[in-house]
């Protein structure tokens, strides 16, 4: 029953010209029902992109976290699964700096201090990183 709503949604959605804003956890169902996806982290977007580029190119840590574990490795991908340590912050008192910080692998004293500014990497592709 699934695969029919969503097939019937990519339907009305082709026929009718219009767009969906669908929020999910389940990257397969956003990998074939979206064409632009925004990773969020604590309500704060951390990455946008084109699916089709994100998925080909995870860039934020927390995006290459969550697809590590939500995803599959193709046979011939190499994909090292990223498993992330401490607790999730509450939403009601976030953290100073990149609300990732407490969980990233990837974090640098910056992170704690200094909230990222949103960037683009490649053509619609932007990230709030101080990675990049």
């Amino acid at each position: 029953i699934r695969a029919q709503i969503m097939n019937l949604l990519k339907d009305l959605q082709s026929e009718y010209n219009v767009a969906y804003m669908l929020i999910a956890h389940d990257l397969a169902t956003v990998r074939y029902m979206c064409t632009w996806v925004a990773v969020m982290y604590l309500g704060e977007v951390v990455e946008l992109s084109p699916v089709k580029d994100l998925y080909a190119n995870p860039s934020h840590p927390y995006t290459k976290a969550l697809m590590s574990a939500a995803l599959p490795s193709h046979p011939d991908m190499e994909q090292e699964e990223i498993i992330l340590t401490g607790e999730v912050p509450s939403p009601l008192n976030p953290p100073s700096g990149c609300y990732f910080h407490p969980r990233c692998p990837a974090v640098m004293d910056r992170c704690s201090v200094d909230k990222p500014e949103t960037k683009e990497i490649s053509p619609g592709h932007s990230l709030s990183c101080h990675l990049f």
